[in-house]
């Protein structure tokens, strides 16, 4: 039981944690070994609140995953792990998730709180409205993001989370895009409604193409705000961008045409191309500024 609370809580996803570390690059507080300990107990604890929706989403739709190829393999829905347990266990990583945040930042665990608020509502009802449920997967990439600026208590660049949204949306648009595109190539109908409710996909190739290209325009122009270059002392954060261009357009084109269905996340993870695009991206971030305040 104990192998299928782990799998259940999905723990790879934590990755996705690393955006609450985004405010903390940009100050370059991420150096100050003062803040490890806030930043550590920030990032696990908003990964545990993660996770605790995880197994609350699977209680939900266990009779709805039953039927899809790959979530009926999942735990609660294959009846490897009873909803009893589980249950218990999504609150029990709830409660330690917000008392970690709580500790690092009392305004943090609003975002966490808020976090949580959402994503119970997505997964009650919103997950089944046809652009609505990309939104709010969305918007808890952000919270994740004003949750970092809250544990080191600066404000954070309203085009970072501008960038922050987007991108999520790049990305969730993507994964529902393969998801259609994975029924229609088997002909089969999906029980989830809202895949149906979504246009034929020319059209979503669009909407991810304009995510793009939407993405890396704020992204360039905080890189160039006369707030950032005065704050940073550098307007040198724009050489950053070829980065993030090859990220973005190396993740549309292997998740769509070169390994498409693989979870996100842990696409990101294994991808080489896409490793090396963020280990640069950080270490040219850290290094100009790094060299922008020491000046």
């Amino acid at each position: 039981m104990y192998k299928a609370l782990v799998i259940s809580a999905r723990p790879w996803q934590w990755v996705k944690s690393s955006f609450l570390l985004v405010p903390a690059l940009f100050t370059l507080e991420i150096l100050n070994h003062q803040s490890w300990l806030k930043l550590g107990a920030g990032v696990l604890g908003f990964s545990l609140v993660a996770s605790s929706i995880y197994i609350f989403n699977d209680i939900i739709n266990r009779k709805e995953d039953k039927e899809h190829p790959v979530k009926s393999q999942r735990p609660i829905a294959s009846g490897a792990l009873s909803v009893a347990p589980a249950t218990l266990f999504s609150i029990i990583l709830t409660g330690i998730g917000l008392s970690l945040l709580h500790s690092a930042s009392k305004s943090a665990v609003i975002f966490g709180v808020f976090y949580v608020a959402i994503m119970i509502l997505y997964t009650i009802y919103f997950r089944r409205l046809y652009i609505v449920d990309v939104i709010f997967i969305a918007s808890g990439f952000v919270l994740r993001v004003e949750a970092g600026a809250a544990l080191i208590q600066e404000p954070v660049s309203h085009w970072l989370l501008l960038c922050t949204f987007t991108i999520a949306l790049f990305l969730g648009m993507i994964k529902r895009r393969q998801e259609i595109g994975a029924l229609n190539e088997k002909n089969v109908s999906s029980s989830r409604k809202v895949l149906g409710d979504y246009p034929p996909l020319p059209i979503i190739d669009g909407w991810i193409n304009i995510l793009a290209a939407i993405t890396l325009i704020c992204y360039a122009l905080y890189t160039v705000d006369p707030a950032t270059m005065a704050k940073h002392h550098t307007d040198n954060l724009l050489y950053t961008l070829p980065f993030a261009l090859y990220g973005i357009f190396r993740y549309q084109k292997i998740s769509l045409y070169g390994r498409a269905g693989e979870d996100p996340t842990k696409l990101v993870i294994s991808d080489a191309g896409i490793r090396l695009a963020v280990i640069l991206w950080v270490l040219t971030v850290g290094i100009i500024l790094y060299l922008a305040k020491a000046v």
